[in-house]
């Protein structure tokens, strides 16, 4: 029997040839040359491979991951020994290996705070100089941003540039936390402050005092609705240090002319506060009301909000509106119509762009939290109750005790109300009387935000209301919204959106299966919130014999949303909610 490997192939020869007997058959028969006929040969395959196998090996390791990026660096200028905020994406979650150069020097391991995939907190080592900062990984080295060593920038000559100029000489002390008081000296400030106002470099925001000229809307106000301002005279400024602010240039800003930049330096407080993501929104929102009847000389004064700048809300910028305001500030803007007729539909149109970002907030409860000073106006104001937050309600006051306890800490306060008013109230449309939230278990929007505020004061927490929208893209619908904040020493406000913490479902975008919103609500804001007002303004009745009103279900907090004077009727009164006309 003819063995099976021996058996002949349809051409004669036997599978037991030897190769290079057949090797010498086929090349003779195909007229190949020796390179040629090598290629064919079955000791070649496997080296070919073994090639193959090696090259994607080298190319998986540097496809592993991609190379980091950064988006921003906070602040861009210091000095050593202070810590360097950066932000962007693929830093790998862990450090290890990896590291960062700030011009060419590499900090010591102790000098790493924090170090996340898209956010590493370190010290800047000392004999850093002016220079760039990387972040390389496994991956590869990112781009660099330039950081710049305050000790090292020239100090310009002193005087104004221009007679009458406000001109900065010093400012005492030269570095502090969210809420110290400081004092800027100088010239030509004001005799009062009027429209004048103190600028601050904002976080994440970088230095927007450059050589073009003094941008207002890139740079961060000190806000007189927080009570920074203290005095103000011709050769001194008295102010606390703003919230959202951080290290970089202050500027004073009268009706003449901006002044000389002068460097300023924050010093950490009990966290870290981030702004990123930047969304550039347009958006157009009206009031509508309706004469029923009108006789005589009459007048119609209307409140409407405005897009207000805010560390999270910033380059806000009018595009038109109609008619033209009576009176206008970071806040309401009050609008007069005369002489009614009978019919008619008196009407406001405003239309804004700005760039909204996210708010992500740290803080470390291994500091201790500084006790409130309880004869500022911003404590006593915001742990008052208003006409928004019945604060003093015994209900209420009586739930805050019970959720607290002994907790002394601010911060867990907050986060036990939190935690215990989404475990006990779940979202209703029509539920908006913040007095019965406890008894229905039910809230809306409104009445969410309200009770939460209200059960903070109660506890001694300086908190307010914020009203706005809930926004997605160009032509989607928007939602009428309320959240909250709440304030820490030597940090700042602290966001918070109860509703959506329990119900994330209400977002306008589509949320990941994953997205953890009962966690991410309590400290942190996304960029499609658009905020009107912080917190309830007071605004002046305009005449005695006027009759004013005020709609609590509008989206934003006016103690008079309108006041008529004479021989006026109004029908309904329309909020025509915001509409987003573009997303850049």
């Amino acid at each position: 029997m003819t063995p099976e490997n021996d058996a002949p192939d349809p051409e004669g020869r036997s599978s037991g040839d030897s190769f290079e007997a057949r090797l010498g058959q086929d090349g003779a028969a195909e007229g190949q040359k020796p390179h040629q006929r090598i290629l064919k040969s079955k000791g070649f395959v496997p080296v070919v491979v073994l090639i193959a196998l090696i090259a994607f090996v080298l190319l998986s390791s540097r496809l592993a991951g991609r190379p980091p990026q950064i988006d921003s660096i906070t602040p861009s200028r210091g000095k050593p020994g202070t810590v360097l905020l950066i932000s962007g994406r693929y830093f790998e979650q862990e450090r290890g290996s990896s590291e960062v150069r700030i011009s060419g020097i590499a900090p010591t391991s102790s000098d790493y705070l924090d170090w996340s995939d898209r956010q590493i907190s370190v010290r800047i080592p000392d004999g850093a100089t002016s220079g760039i900062v990387n972040v390389i990984t496994r991956s590869g080295r990112s781009s660099g941003l330039l950081w710049v060593n305050q000790d090292q920038i020239p100090v310009p000559a002193s005087g104004p540039s221009r007679p009458g100029e406000p001109y900065i000489t010093d400012i005492k002390p030269s570095a502090a936390q969210v809420g110290d008081t400081i004092t800027i000296t100088g010239m030509n400030f004001g005799l009062e402050k009027d429209n004048s106002e103190v600028y601050f470099t904002p976080a994440a925001g970088g230095d927007s005092v450059a050589s073009a000229g003094f941008d207002s809307v890139s740079m961060l106000p000190a806000n007189q609705d927080d009570f920074d301002y203290l005095s103000w005279s011709d050769r001194e400024i008295t102010l606390r240090v703003p919230d959202g602010a951080t290290s970089g240039n202050v500027v004073v800003k009268s009706d003449k002319a901006p002044s000389n930049p002068v460097y300023f330096e924050l010093l950490g407080g009990v966290g870290t506060k981030l702004y990123g993501a930047p969304r550039k929104y347009s958006v157009q929102y009206a009031m509508d009301v309706d004469v029923s009847a009108a006789s005589g000389e009459n007048t119609l004064y209307l409140w409407l909000p405005s897009i207000i700048q805010t560390p999270e809300q910033r380059r806000s910028h009018l595009v038109s509106e109609e008619p033209q305001p009576l009176a206008v500030r970071n806040g309401p803007r009050l609008y007069s119509l005369t002489n009614l007729q009978k019919g008619n539909q008196a009407r406001a149109i405003l239309s804004w762009i700005f760039d909204r970002y996210t708010v992500e907030t740290q803080v470390s409860l291994a500091k201790p939290i500084p006790a409130y000073d309880d004869s500022t106006d911003l404590y006593h104001t915001f742990t008052q109750p208003d006409e928004m937050v019945p604060s003093n309600n015994p209900d209420l006051m009586k739930a805050a005790a019970a959720v607290i306890g002994a907790e002394k800490s601010p911060y867990l306060k907050a986060r036990r109300i939190y935690d215990w008013l989404l475990g006990q109230v779940t979202y209703a449309e029509t539920a908006s009387n913040p007095l019965l939230v406890l008894r229905q278990k039910r809230a809306d929007a409104f009445a969410f935000s309200s009770v939460f505020c209200a059960l903070l004061r109660a506890s001694g927490v300086p908190a307010r209301m914020v009203s706005g929208y809930l926004v997605g893209e160009t032509g989607q619908p928007t939602r009428r919204h309320f959240w909250d904040e709440f304030y820490l020493p030597t940090f700042g406000w602290v966001p918070v959106d109860p509703l959506l913490g329990d119900d994330p479902s209400l977002y306008p975008m589509s949320v990941a299966a994953d997205f953890d919103s009962h966690s991410y609500y309590f400290g942190n804001l996304d960029n499609q919130h658009v905020t009107f007002s912080k917190g309830l303004t007071s605004v002046n009745q305009m005449s005695p014999m006027g009759k004013a009103r005020q709609f609590t279900e509008f989206p934003y907090l006016v103690s008079i949303d309108e006041e008529t004077v004479g021989g006026l009727t109004l029908g309904a009164t329309t909020f025509e909610d915001l509409a987003v006309t573009g997303t850049y």
